[in-house]
């Protein structure tokens, strides 16, 4: 994988009403879910078996349908957050820390620009057998390539590759795997 190489932009309106209708029946799962534990308010959500996937409530989550799928053997500690409306992939066998937050929006940096709703998302790929780090943020257009560690806390802000141990903030490359 190139670690320079963005995953394609598409503009985003942040208050389209099919979308403001879709994070409040988001909202409502997730409610319901953090509430009861329930897996089949994910299922339903997410529309996926998620039979060998574990997710730890509390999970936030703007987001259902189809903007985040989930390989096989996926587990997602307490209090992580998906914010996927560029989507968000995660491969089979991936381990994911408390307190990671997955961004996948850009918001303008030009205030007038930013209050029409303006924005922009790129999807965010994990690879299989990725471990996250508790606390890390993994920011939009990012992929983390086969069998990579992320170290706690570390922000993600470009593409990882495959087989190494990356740390920091902003996350970097500390050592390639064999």
């Amino acid at each position: 994988m190139d670690e320079k190489r963005l995953l394609p932009e598409r503009e985003y309106r942040a208050w389209d009403q099919d979308l403001v209708r879709l994070r409040e029946e988001t909202h409502q799962a997730m409610l319901r879910f953090n509430t009861t534990g329930d897996k089949q308010v994910l299922k339903e959500l997410f529309r996926q078996p998620l039979e060998d996937v574990s997710i730890a409530p509390p999970l936030h989550c703007n987001y259902g349908g189809d903007y985040i799928r989930f390989g096989h053997r996926v587990f997602i500690n307490a209090n992580c957050t998906f914010q996927p409306a560029g989507g968000v992939e995660i491969g089979d066998d991936v381990y994911i820390g408390s307190d990671v937050k997955f961004y996948t929006t850009i918001h303008p940096t030009d205030p007038e620009e930013r209050t029409t709703g303006k924005a922009s998302v790129r999807p965010i790929k994990i690879g299989p057998k990725v471990w996250i780090g508790g606390a890390a943020a993994i920011l939009p257009g990012v992929e983390i390539g086969e069998g990579t560690t992320i170290g706690a806390g570390s922000v993600v802000t470009r593409s990882i590759p495959a087989r190494c141990v990356a740390v920091g903030k902003p996350c970097r490359v500390i050592r390639k795997l064999k």
